[in-house]
């Protein structure tokens, strides 16, 4: 599987140098060949090699569209299952992690199928934004694109520039649920969820503090703002990226489960 942004079907596309690289040098693909291209729109295609240059990028034919019943071109590509409820975008609002901890949340947590990241600056965050903030979100980025081949995806995790955790008040507007993870909350997540009329259509934010958590201050802030808190049913204090993915996977688990229920 192939990422190219502006996949449309007609179109020749020409993949870029790293993607070229591991079609030309480690799939060693040919002329003729058809693979499988995905972009920006939640779309995937069959393509065929049009060229290959030696030391350039390869170009692709896009020949058809791919639909969730389509059978596979290769038996690494598992297509989205078909007549089952779509699952609600949810979105991370997270502080950055410290060292290569961070990039592995967002490989995770693209795999397992969150929409957009937030990273956040609080009082306790270790990592701060400096000139290499930029060369992160790129690396960053890459990560999630290479989670979304590897998990047949067609829709790449978004990431947001890192930003102060008080410009998270104007964004919350946007979302019909939001939720803070906090250890000594007076409720736990699944009761917040069984209470609240959840659909697919619900928009979710979730905030995870850093190392050290968010300060008093800053959960009160964020109460006002309209955000509930809500503790995890664990009986450990939880990592960054560890909480990050508890959480994802039991809001994902809810709907997975409801949108069963309903179709019953």
């Amino acid at each position: 599987r192939f990422y190219c942004a502006n996949a449309v079907l007609g179109d020749k596309i020409i993949l870029d140098q790293a993607q070229s690289n591991h079609l030309k040098n480690v799939l060693r693909l040919k002329v003729g060949s058809t693979v499988e291209v995905f972009n920006s729109r939640n779309e995937s295609y069959i393509a065929e090699i049009a060229s290959i240059s030696p030391k350039g990028p390869v170009e692709l034919k896009i020949l058809s569209l791919i639909t969730p019943q389509h059978s596979a071109l290769h038996t690494e590509f598992i297509p989205p299952l078909a007549g089952h409820s779509p699952l609600p975008g949810i979105t991370l609002a997270c502080a950055i992690a410290k060292g290569s901890r961070m990039d592995w949340l967002v490989e995770k947590a693209a795999e397992i199928g969150l929409a957009r990241l937030i990273p956040i600056i609080t009082e306790h965050t270790v990592v701060k934004p400096d000139a290499a903030s930029k060369n992160k979100i790129n690396r960053w980025h890459k990560l999630a694109v290479a989670a979304a081949k590897q998990t047949g995806q067609n829709s790449i995790l978004t990431i947001d520039n890192p930003i102060p955790l008080r410009q998270l008040e104007n964004i919350i507007r946007d979302f019909s649920l939001s939720l803070i993870a906090v250890p000594n909350a007076d409720k736990y997540l699944p009761e917040v969820l069984e209470q609240d009329n959840l659909s697919e259509k619900t928009k979710i934010l979730y905030l995870i503090g850093p190392e050290g958590d968010f300060t008093k201050a800053e959960i009160t802030t964020a109460i006002k703002w309209g955000v509930q808190p809500v503790r995890l049913p664990v009986n450990s204090i939880l990592r960054v990226e560890t909480a990050a993915l508890t959480m994802l996977v039991m809001l994902l688990y809810h709907f997975t489960i409801n949108a069963s229920v309903k179709e019953t």
